[in-house]
């Protein structure tokens, strides 16, 4: 759902200018400190085609049975700093106890859910839609398949340090061609330069905790166990498959990002990810150029990778470009996105970062 940004993200800017004033104290957090694998990334990203670039900073905090994740998210564009401002999350799963809390830092607020995730709404409920009323899926007015692909790994033997993290470099090179209906091709580029690191015995302490948090969670839920570490970062793939819309059926969508055997070629582990990504061709092409899904759905899309308001503000600027900002974007390409480890280790952590804080108010309580 497309919702209108001016009014909606001003009166929050207000609401939180007014409330700035009204501070709650907080005591001293004195509980026990216990061993705790702690991993901070940045992110940095242009945005898709230039629209809403962001950047920001997730930490998590994780024990064999309990995860806290925070995320500042921050739009850096002359339109998207003003619209979007900066955004703070925080979710602690609680295995021990199977339970999820989500806070709202600005409403000073908390909610409550078991581990599988809230109940749907009994209204929201598909048993409750009238018979024959339920909307058809719409099919796609062109897809696509794919026609080709290749996958190039190559160490280029370069090394620098990198936040205290000595690396090694790799170059990336994933070229997808895409075939519609009609034989026209369009192919899929995406680059990528990595630079890994040697497990050291700390890193792999940390490791070790997260993958043992993984496994009981897997367990608790009754899922599969969480895959290794991917070339492409996962908000970055959702941003990805968000622009091409419905171009491709999910199981392509799936194989737009399997690189097979190549991918042994890189070892250790990714501290610095630098990703471009670009389609040039004429598959399934509008009046614009531009992929018919991609030019209707990508947008709205986003907001699954960073955020409703997000979403808003590029439909929005979207609709103000220029003829002569439009062939600027058109040389660039349509994503980069850059992840960076800022540090990995195992320190001490008190016991209260894994539980609402004192003040805190219940949003949906029993």
């Amino acid at each position: 759902m497309v919702r209108k940004p001016c009014s909606l993200i001003a009166l929050g800017l207000l609401v939180a200018g007014c409330s700035s004033t009204d501070k709650v104290r907080e005591e001293p957090d004195v509980t026990p400190m216990r061993p705790t694998a702690v991993l901070e990334t940045h992110v940095v990203s242009d945005g898709l085609k230039g629209f809403v670039p962001f950047e920001g900073t997730t930490k998590s905090f994780t024990r064999a049975d309990m995860r806290r994740e925070e995320t500042t998210l921050k739009g850096t564009g002359s339109v998207s700093g003003w619209f979007v401002g900066t955004n703070n999350s925080a979710r602690i799963e609680r295995l021990d106890r199977k339970l999820v809390w989500t806070l709202d830092q600005k409403a000073r607020t908390y909610t409550e859910c078991p581990l599988k995730g809230c109940p749907t709404p009994a209204a929201e409920s598909p048993q409750e839609a009238t018979p024959g009323k339920q909307d058809k899926p719409r099919e796609p007015e062109c897809r696509v398949k794919i026609a080709g692909a290749s996958f190039t790994v190559k160490p280029t033997g370069e090394k620098r340090s990198i936040n205290g993290f000595d690396t090694e470099q790799y170059q990336v090179a994933w070229q997808v061609t895409l075939q519609d209906p009609q034989a026209r091709k369009t192919v899929s580029t995406l680059n990528v330069d990595l630079w890994t690191t040697p497990a050291t015995r700390e890193l792999k302490d940390a490791l070790a905790v997260e993958q043992a948090y993984a496994r009981a969670l897997a367990s608790n839920l009754a899922a599969a166990g969480a895959d290794k570490a991917q070339i492409v970062p996962a908000e970055a793939s959702k941003m990805i498959t968000a622009y091409l819309g419905e171009l491709l059926t999910p199981s392509d969508k799936a194989a737009l990002f399997r690189a097979g055997k190549e991918l042994e070629k890189v070892k250790g582990y990714t501290i610095l990810s630098q990703l471009t990504w670009d389609l040039r061709g004429d598959a399934c092409a509008g009046k614009d150029g531009e992929p018919a899904a991609a030019s209707s759905s990508s947008k709205s899309s986003v907001a699954s990778s960073v955020g409703s308001a997000v979403s808003s503000v590029t439909e929005w600027f979207a609709k103000k470009k220029t003829d002569e900002k439009a062939k600027e974007v058109a040389a660039k390409p349509i994503l980069s996105f850059t992840t960076e480890v800022k540090s990995h280790r195992v320190e001490p952590v008190r016991d209260g970062t894994f539980a609402p804080p004192p003040t805190y108010k219940p949003a949906n309580p029993k």
